[in-house]
């Protein structure tokens, strides 16, 4: 008989404390669509540790292998250029809007559901 492994959900201070930014960096990458959004469990918000550490895996994995296989290009001025693919394009304040209201009405359907 098998027995599963208990884990303990990652906080927003957990989070922070692992990428080494402030529990405030946090709660703008999560309204801004950079961090994935947690579970609320209550008033508490919560990542499981699976899912956070797979976001981070992939992200830290495509950044690398995408600086390490792109050629880079001749410098001209003497800085190095940044890969294309490494860009993002800036979100607008109306974008940003967008993804925070869409995921204030998925939490809400979701807290219906349950």
């Amino acid at each position: 008989m098998s027995t599963a492994t208990p884990f303990k959900p990652l906080t927003k201070d957990d989070i922070a404390e692992v990428l080494g930014v402030s529990a405030r960096t946090i709660e703008n990458w999560v309204n801004d669509g950079t961090l994935p959004a947690p579970k609320k469990l209550g008033n508490r918000v919560y990542w499981h540790p699976k899912a956070f550490y797979l976001w981070l895996d992939v992200s830290l994995t495509d950044a690398a292998a995408i600086s390490c296989d792109a050629p880079a290009a001749a410098p001209q001025s003497g800085i190095p250029a940044k890969p294309q693919s490494l860009t993002k394009p800036a979100k607008t304040e109306l974008d940003k809007l967008r993804n925070r209201g869409q995921r204030k009405l998925d939490a809400i359907v979701e807290s219906a559901a349950s």
